[in-house]
């Protein structure tokens, strides 16, 4: 192989691993406000359910 090949070649990878890294950066700034809606909205029915499972916990324990 050629050094004007592998030249070539490291130039074309550089240049793909520079796209994915642009196409990452892209959709999370893109799809920031989405995600951080849909972490919150998790955050929240994780509290929910916790907040349940401590409610009937306790009228268990009542119970007994």
């Amino acid at each position: 192989m050629k050094a004007e090949d592998k030249l070539n070649a490291i130039r074309s990878g550089i240049v793909v691993i520079g796209a994915l890294a642009f196409g990452y950066l892209t959709l999370q700034i893109g799809f920031k406000p989405f995600l951080l809606k849909a972490q919150q909205h998790e955050e929240q029915q994780q509290q929910s359910l916790h907040s349940q499972e401590t409610s009937i916990n306790d009228q268990q324990q009542q119970q007994q």
